[in-house]
Order: structure tokens, then sequence, then C-alpha cells
């Protein structure tokens, strides 16, 4: 592990899940000084309507790789697959081994509430391993040592921007991507793999486009043309303090019940 004591972790589900909710965030932290890490539960072993399971798994962990490495950042995979993802002992413990690893002093995690299944039990799964991490006696399956302490931890936004019913999520801050929006784009597109698999199960035409919409909307919310929404874990344990506000200033907008609500599609 890097001596660089700033570290921050993307932890989500799928390759290219981090790059759609938090990859402009994590470009403004690379700016600032810090060290990035991306890591997905699963692998991608259903996205695609061509290459099976294995083969496609292959792509999608090049790709990840791929965007991480625009910003000097790692990549991890966690040996999840795709729609099987369980909070359980096994998954539990990837989980801690890749936080182990990494050490991080920010943690980003899916929503509690998400469109997919695999979504939300890798949100609880992030959320736990955060916390457990830096406990010694809990034995991920392998040699590892606890982390230094608990992370600042926080919610990107929902896909879509709301929960399953439609709703929009109670948003507490925004974080102005506009200076960055290139890289967050060129991120993305390193899935490639992904643009005739979102056509064809979410109808999505153009997956970049999309993606610049849903940071319209979130921008629209405070002023500024693109953003990143998330909320902070203030549960017993973690700090309460907003680190990412400290780090990026007036790019880190407060948002008020009333503009959280409004972060929808």
């Amino acid at each position: 592990m890097s001596v660089n004591m700033k570290r921050v972790l993307a932890f989500h589900c799928h390759p290219d899940d981090v790059e759609f909710q938090v990859s402009g965030t994590l470009a403004l932290l690379e700016q600032a000084g810090w060290e990035i890490h991306i890591a997905t539960m699963a692998g991608g072993e259903v996205g695609s309507v061509v290459l099976g399971g294995e083969a496609i798994r292959a792509v999608r962990l090049k790709e990840a790789a791929a965007a991480a490495d625009l910003l000097g950042g790692h990549y991890h995979y966690a040996g999840g697959h795709d729609l099987c993802i369980q909070y359980d002992s096994w998954h539990l413990r990837q989980a801690v081994r890749i936080m182990r690893e990494v050490d991080p002093q920010i943690v980003f995690a899916p929503p509690p509430t998400d469109y997919l299944v695999d979504h939300e039990e890798t949100s609880r799964l992030v959320r736990t391993a955060a916390f457990i991490a830096s406990v010694p006696n809990y034995d991920c399956g392998e040699p590892s040592i606890a982390t230094a302490g608990i992370p600042h931890l926080y919610y990107c936004h929902a896909a879509g921007l709301s929960d399953i019913y439609g709703r929009p999520l109670p948003m507490q801050m925004a974080v102005d991507i506009s200076a960055v929006i290139d890289i967050k784009r060129e991120m993305l597109a390193c899935h490639a793999s992904q643009r005739s698999w979102l056509q064809y199960v979410n109808g999505m035409d153009d997956y970049l486009q999309q993606m610049e919409v849903d940071a319209q909307v979130q921008g629209q919310a405070v002023g500024v043309v693109f953003a990143e929404s998330f909320m902070q874990h203030l549960g017993r344990g973690h700090p309460t303090d907003n680190l990412l506000h400290a780090i990026l200033g007036d790019r880190c907008i407060p948002l008020s019940l009333e503009h959280g609500g409004n972060v929808h599609a």
C-alpha cells in the first residue's frame, strides 16, 4: 500500500457504476492530491447479449481498470457475480479484504435504495465493511491488517435519480463537477461494451448522453452546469464532519431538504 495517507475508495456494484455516479468527484479529489481506488462487487457477467459470462467479465474488468488508470488510480474486483450479490459472510469478507487493502479515509458507496437489489446489497456490504475493517478480531479469511479507523462514508445518488417508487432521495450535498465533465465522460467511455447492453436492457440509446443529462439535473439543483450528489452516513462511530467540503470548498454545495427533493429526474 502507498504511504500516501490521502486515499479514497469508490466501491460500487458493477464496472461502470462508479463512472456514472462519482467519477467527477474522484477527478477533483485526484487533483487535490488524493490517491484513487475503485472497486466493484461484481464482474459484469450478465452485461452482454453476445458474449458469455466469463468473456464479458474479462472485457469489463479491463474496461474498469482502464477507467481507473485515467486518474492514476487502482481498480479492485471483489469476486462477486451479477445478480448474485448477497449480504452474507462470503461477500462481506471480500468487501473487508478490499477495505483493508486500501485503508481509505473516504469511501463512496451505492445508496441504500436503488433500482437493482445488487446495488442495495452492495451498499449494505460496503457500509458494514467500512465499519468493521478496523476491528482486529474480524477475520476476512486471509492475512490482513485492520484499517486505521472508520472512514468518512458517502452514498452516491441512485441510478435514475430516484428510489424504486420514483421518489427523490434526501441528498445532502452536490459537488460541482463542471470543470471535470470531460474526464468523467472519458472514464465512462472506457466501458464501451455497455452501450449495446444498456440499450437492450434499459432502452438507453446513448449512455454517455444519459450520464450528462443526470449530471445536469443534479447541477440545476445548486445552480451549476454539472454536479454529482451525495448523502453522508452519520451513524454512530462514523466521522460526522463533512470532509468532502473541507477538501473541495465551494465546489461542495449543501443541499437544503427542498433542494435535495429537486435532485430528481
